[in-house]
Formats: structure tokens, C-alpha cells, sequence
């Protein structure tokens, strides 16, 4: 029988294992590139002022050789710049007009950036993830921080926010594709 919602179920059941595990994640990133999330003077000083969301709520940048595409997500009633999710992902070859900002790589103030290999991203974040469609190839690391397990970051707390999530997806033990931040709530 055909299970349409399968990689849905699977990552609902690692984060689910995750969860009943006594592995706390508290050292999160929380910033890129000095785009720190919820902080819309920051995102401003990087990314200025003179830029527009598109109709999915995301402002999108390149990388300074458009190698990178950085999106960042502002939720809905939130302030301009108000950042609440950041994507990094390598750039498809065709140029889609976005603003290019002045770094040549997209870096986290953990130090992640795409290139990284799963053993140097644990030693940056810990153990604490769920593997979501490991395959032979491919893996993505997902962490995520909920109530009550926030004793330690209080970022939930700090940010009014309920959920804070990070996804790290490697293809051949390199880092593709990378996305973190808090959850609409």
C-alpha cells in the first residue's frame, strides 16, 4: 500500500524518540553571518533596509559570489526584518536577481556552514538529533528544543516563541543545506 505522507511519519517518529530520550540540545545557533534571530536592527545593519518579502514571507540574498542563497523568514505581524527562520543552500546556476550580500560564505556563530561534514557539525552542536531519512547517501540531523526541556538556552523563554527547531541536511557526509529558527507559533 502507497504511503504518501511517509518521510512526514518517519520524521515524526525519530523526533518523537527523540524526545523521549534524556538528550537536551542547549547550545543553538542563533545568529548568521550577524543576522541574530528575532532582532530586526541586526538583520537591518547586514541586509539594510531597502528590501521586500516575497509572497511566501522570505527575503532572499546571495552570497557575495551567488555560490549561496540565504533566505531569511519573517513570520506573519511581525516587524520588517524581524527574522524567525534562516535557510542556507547552495544557489541553483540561474541567477534569480537577489541581492547580493558582502560575505563569500553564510556562517553561523557556532561556525556551521555548508561544506561541513556530520561528524564536524556534532562536534559543533552535540548528539542530541534525531537522524531523519538516513539513507546510504543522504541524512538529515534535526534538532529541536521544546517546553519544558528549555532550562538551560531559556531561547524559547527570551524569544516568546514555542518551538525552536535546526535541520542540517548532508548529501555524501557534506553539509547542502541548513535551515534553523523558531517555529510560527
Amino acid at each position: 500500500v502507497p504511503e504518501p505522507d511517509k518521510a512526514e511519519r518517519l520524521k515524526y517518529e525519530a523526533i518523537e524518540k527523540l524526545k523521549k530520550s534524556n538528550c537536551f540540545f542547549s547550545e543553538p545557533d542563533t545568529s548568521i553571518s550577524g543576522i541574530i534571530l528575532r532582532n530586526s536592527e541586526s538583520a537591518t545593519k547586514i541586509v539594510g533596509s531597502e528590501n521586500s518579502i516575497d509572497n511566501l514571507d522570505h527575503y532572499r540574498f546571495y552570497s557575495r559570489l551567488e555560490s549561496e542563497t540565504l533566505t531569511l523568514t519573517q513570520h506573519p505581524g511581525d516587524h520588517k526584518n524581524q527574522i524567525s527562520i534562516i535557510k542556507v543552500e547552495k544557489s541553483g546556476k540561474a541567477s534569480s536577481g537577489f541581492k547580493e550580500l558582502n560575505f563569500d560564505t553564510f556562517t553561523t556563530e557556532k561556525g556551521i556552514k555548508l561544506g561541513l561534514t556530520k561528524k564536524q557539525i556534532i562536534e559543533k552542536l552535540g548528539s542530541c538529533y534525531a537522524p531523519i531519512d538516513s539513507t546510504k547517501d543522504y541524512i538529515e540531523l534535526y534538532y529541536v528544543i521544546e517546553q519544558p526541556k528549555d532550562s538551560t538556552s531559556k531561547i524559547l523563554e527570551n524569544n516568546n516563541m514555542p518551538k525552536y527547531f535546526a535541520s542540517y541536511k548532508l548529501w555524501n557526509d557534506r553539509l547542502e543545506e541548513f535551515e534553523f529558527g523558531f517555529e510560527y507559533p
